[in-house]
């Protein structure tokens, strides 16, 4: 989809795993920039670099103008494909350094965050060339100057990424999805993420991994203020069914998903970690 002169968004369709029998169709979204040279953001899962190489040569590009590719973060469905485009292509990796030891290795990010399906989502680690901080600005020619936001909460490197000439803003997973999984590090920092996409005037195209890009002001912040009541929701059920980040078992993560009338395949390691992230020391 082509959303700019030089901004394209692919989506990805894949499915989790949640065993044999039972699998959960997911998409997520990745980003062509199409500047003198080709920058992707995020990769999608494993296998994805195929619908990426036949989206650019139906443009009138060769892969082998593809020179960097910034993973918004760590999680599979983000950095899948990223080997094999490295592999294909050349390019270089870019990520914030919060990130790069999930991204370099597989099975410590496997052991500290247990995903469904994980090695089919990705199946390799693949070296971070260099990091992003904070503020960073990146030019890629013709007119496509890229600006690196920190917005931890989803997790502790997670970015955001303005296109300052087109005036679009990705936020990867950063905006919470009313009614989808709990899935966050830190409810504090997402909620200061939150404010921060809500306050910054610079966009006036909303893009999301899990969405189709929102372009309209009222959308968009009806988009934010939903994610901001569903977090408000859900600290208020998880401080009902939790005594205390230590809770012990999976009592206090049922009770929770409960509350919130979510399904029960959703009790799991990744939502009783962003629960127990509505209490700090």
């Amino acid at each position: 989809m082509k959303l700019t002169d030089n901004i394209h968004q692919l989506r990805i369709d894949f499915e989790i795993a949640l065993s044999p029998e039972r699998k959960i169709p997911r998409f997520v979204n990745v980003l062509l920039l199409l500047g003198e040279q080709i920058t992707l953001i995020d990769s999608g899962v494993k296998g994805s670099e195929e619908r990426v190489f036949e989206y650019i040569r139906q443009k009138n590009r060769d892969i082998s103008s593809i020179d960097t590719l910034i993973l918004s973060h760590s999680h599979p469905d983000h950095i899948g494909a990223a080997a094999k485009i490295k592999e294909l292509t050349g390019c270089r990796i870019l990520a914030h350094e919060a990130e790069r030891a999930w991204i370099e290795n597989l099975e410590l990010q496997i052991t500290e965050r247990t995903v469904p399906g994980f090695f089919h989502l990705a199946d390799r680690p693949v070296n971070v060339d260099a990091t992003l901080g904070d503020g960073q600005v990146l030019s890629f020619g013709n007119d496509l100057t890229v600006k690196v936001i920190h917005s931890p909460g989803h997790s502790k490197g997670s970015l955001n990424l303005l296109s300052i000439e087109d005036g679009v803003l990705f936020t990867a997973d950063s905006i919470p999805l009313k009614n989808e999984m709990p899935n966050y590090d830190d409810s504090t920092d997402l909620v200061k993420s939150l404010t921060a996409i809500r306050n910054n005037k610079e966009y006036r195209i909303l893009l999301t991994s899990w969405t189709p890009p929102v372009t309209d002001g009222e959308a968009i912040d009806q988009l934010i203020g939903e994610g901001e009541e569903y977090l408000k929701k859900i600290d208020t059920a998880v401080k009902e069914c939790y005594t205390g980040k230590d809770a012990p078992g999976t009592d206090a993560c049922a009770c929770t998903i409960g509350k919130l009338g979510l399904p029960p395949f959703m009790v799991n390691p990744i939502v009783d970690k962003a629960f127990r992230s509505h209490f700090h020391e």
